[in-house]
């Protein structure tokens, strides 16, 4: 059984020549769309997480595919359902400032009490789906090595980017993590740096929209600060979310970075 909300019987019969089907630790399958090197010698193999609630063909992912492929580089496309909306909202609210409030003492101790069960909801909707993100992904490396890849990077697009990193951690058969026009929660944001310290095999490639460049800079700025290696950034233009016209550029830094 497949149920994930992503269309992927219908992908599947659009892509039978690229179509994978990965067996998760739930007993449930997931579909991915591969795309062999077109030339050889091969570069390794990528592993490419779609934005939250896209499909492996959807955006940026379908082009990208062939342009690395083109490219020397192997890759392995998945989709991503959406988060839980209470993990979404939270987020929405984070990025806003809360005004003070003139209410008196008791309405604001109902609101409290009101915040913290929803924070409950929320973090165990979040732990569920990231979970299901690492088993994801886990599932997409092993069969990259059943296929005898041995040099393999991670992709995150959007808010992937933060779930391939903490996916990614700890995992020394990884050359590499590339995050494509990223985003991150704050708490995420906040962590990034103790995240990526300390020693570690796999570099990160932080390919973000040149009109992103200030968020980008204080990204980069707070990781030097804390003295963590590995990391380059590197501004391009992005649509807002990335698109296929996108593809080329994306694959040529991906592939020059890879020969670096």
């Amino acid at each position: 059984m497949s149920v994930t909300g992503l269309g992927e019987w219908s992908l599947a019969e659009t892509y039978p020549e690229q179509a994978v089907w990965l067996n998760l630790e739930d007993d449930t399958r997931a579909l991915a769309l591969f795309q062999a090197e077109l030339v050889t010698p091969g570069r390794g193999a990528l592993i490419v997480l779609a934005d939250e609630g896209q499909t492996a063909a959807e955006g940026i992912l379908g082009p990208l595919r062939k342009a690395l492929a083109e490219r020397g580089v192997a890759a392995l496309a998945l989709g991503l359902r959406l988060p839980p909306e209470t993990l979404r909202l939270n987020r929405q609210r984070a990025l806003v400032s809360a005004p003070a409030s003139p209410d008196p003492e008791p309405a604001a101790e109902a609101s409290v009490m009101i915040d913290v069960a929803e924070e409950g909801a929320s973090v165990s909707g979040s732990t569920d789906y990231r979970a299901g993100v690492r088993h994801l992904l886990t599932a997409a490396l092993q069969e990259l090595e059943r296929r005898e890849y041995d040099r393999v990077v991670v992709a995150g697009v959007g808010w992937s980017a933060e779930y391939v990193t903490d996916w990614a951690v700890g995992r020394d058969a990884l050359a590499g993590v590339v995050w494509v026009a990223p985003r991150f929660s704050a708490d995420q944001r906040s962590g990034l740096s103790k995240m990526l310290e300390g020693e570690r095999r796999w570099q990160v490639l932080d390919l973000h929209d040149s009109g992103q460049v200030v968020e980008a800079q204080a990204r980069a700025a707070d990781l030097g600060r804390n003295e963590v290696a590995g990391y380059q950034r590197q501004p391009l233009a992005l649509a807002n979310p990335p698109r296929s016209e996108d593809a080329e550029r994306v694959a040529s830094r991906i592939s020059a970075w890879l020969n670096r």
